[in-house]
């Protein structure tokens, strides 16, 4: 049988030996988490780069390092969508989505991924979620005024588009929307007055657009 002292000493060798162990798991723990971040890092400069299919790819990897990081699925369903495959996309935002349900930006995207795949009424509802969570979010805005306009919803469309430039009076996108819908409407006078309000913004409205709008009504002077 052990003495008291036996016992004291495998006690305190138990502990050391427990102790290093947290102490192992706690540094390897930090490696893991910089070596993420500096992988997200990465995944962020490919995309800027435009460099989306290795984007995607080194974004699976971090996943795998950090499976539960919803943060990490919403950039690689970004380098996906970029990368031409919408439909795998659409699987890393749902699952980013179930990980953390209040990320303006993966709702924002999402939608996005959704009107690239012409599902309108479906990328509304990921737009209507994202301004839950930023009201003041002008892009979110503009592309649910896109999604109106896809669905023939021309009214609609004007309310969330004049919504965007409330919020951002130098939001492209929303002009050049803005315009179309009023066409679709026809109404050619308020059309040429956002056309209007895009030049005084020294915004580019699509020539596309502007021309069909000049056969339909020429420009007022």
């Amino acid at each position: 049988m052990m003495n008291q002292k036996q016992m004291n000493q495998e006690q305190n060798q138990q502990a050391a030996e427990q102790s290093q162990q947290r102490a192992e798991e706690k540094k390897k723990r930090q490696e893991t988490k910089a070596q993420f971040a500096e992988m997200m890092g990465q995944v962020q400069e490919l995309n800027a780069l435009g460099k989306y299919a290795e984007a995607a790819k080194l974004a699976s990897q971090a996943v795998a390092l950090e499976p539960m990081n919803a943060r990490a699925y919403t950039w690689w369903g970004l380098s996906l969508v970029k990368s031409g495959k919408t439909p795998e996309a659409l699987e890393k935002f749902d699952q980013s989505s179930r990980l953390d349900p209040n990320q303006t930006k993966n709702y924002y995207y999402w939608g996005l991924a959704l009107l690239l795949d012409k599902h309108s009424e479906q990328a509304i509802d990921k737009f209507e979620n994202a301004l839950l969570l930023d009201p003041e979010n002008s892009k979110a805005y503009a592309s649910w005024g896109v999604a109106l306009n896809h669905l023939g919803k021309y009214d609609e469309a004007i309310k969330k588009l004049e919504e965007a430039l409330a919020q951002n009076s130098y939001n492209q996108q929303a002009y050049g929307v803005l315009v179309d819908a009023h066409f679709h409407r026809g109404q050619y006078q308020q059309a040429w007055e956002v056309a209007a309000r895009a030049r005084k913004n020294k915004i580019t409205i699509a020539q596309a657009s502007l021309k069909r709008l000049s056969d339909a009504s020429p420009e007022p002077r």
